[in-house]
């Protein structure tokens, strides 16, 4: 199964490749499909990724969904690991967007394709469990302030199979590996976490309702 990563860096100063991010997001608010797909087929890019800078939050899909693309190219876009939960920032998903311009040979194939039910009230609580996690990792909250990174959401673990993703931070040499499940029927994440660069930086937090729990990471 292919590795899905969630590129949150907002600060252009923390991004690698600049000007090909910028590429793209020009050809998504441009709708020149065959370019946005030639560009998602080069090494670290992002169909999740909104431009780098802005206020928005549009992905691709938001912006295939906005102007109202064919049902081939949204499809090509989800094949290429789209997601249909993600929102903007205003809280739209690429259907509310496709619902709101008219767009109705759209909305069939943008509703969300759930595999993992979870409560949304549950899951937010899990998911504030996650933030504190992630930014509680020694040296990495100055780092996410100074990428101004967009955490990743967990509701989009809910429709990826296999329920996880890789969370690179910048300049930390590493990042957080998320994987969302359930136990008797309660949503929980495990973050496993480390610094390429550190031996034996490697963390296990297991999150819940009910709060956070450190757990044993066996060597290998």
């Amino acid at each position: 199964m292919k590795e899905i990563w969630w590129l949150g860096a907002n600060n252009p100063e923390a991004v690698n490749d600049l000007e090909r991010s910028n590429a793209l997001a020009d050809a998504a608010r441009d709708y020149q499909w065959p370019k946005v797909l030639e560009l998602l087929e080069t090494p670290m890019m992002s169909v999740n990724a909104s431009r780098v800078g802005g206020k928005s939050g549009f992905a691709p899909l938001h912006q295939a969904a906005h102007g109202g693309a064919t049902v081939e190219v949204v499809q090509a876009l989800i094949d290429a690991g789209a997601f249909r939960t993600l929102k903007t920032t205003d809280g739209d998903r690429p259907v509310d967007i496709a619902r709101k311009q008219g767009y109705t040979h759209l909305l069939e194939i943008l509703e969300p394709q759930i595999l993992l039910e979870v409560a949304a009230e549950k899951l937010w609580q899990v998911e504030e469990g996650v933030q504190a996690v992630i930014r509680g990792r020694a040296g990495v909250q100055p780092l996410l302030e100074k990428a101004a990174v967009r955490l990743p959401p967990l509701e989009v673990l809910t429709e990826i199979p296999g329920h996880a993703l890789w969370f690179p931070v910048p300049g930390m040499y590493g990042g957080f590996h998320l994987q969302l499940g359930k136990v008797a029927d309660e949503p929980i994440c495990i973050v496993d976490s480390w610094i390429r660069v550190v031996g034996g930086s490697e963390e296990r937090r297991l999150v819940s309702t009910g709060g956070i729990q450190k757990l044993f990471i066996p060597l290998s």
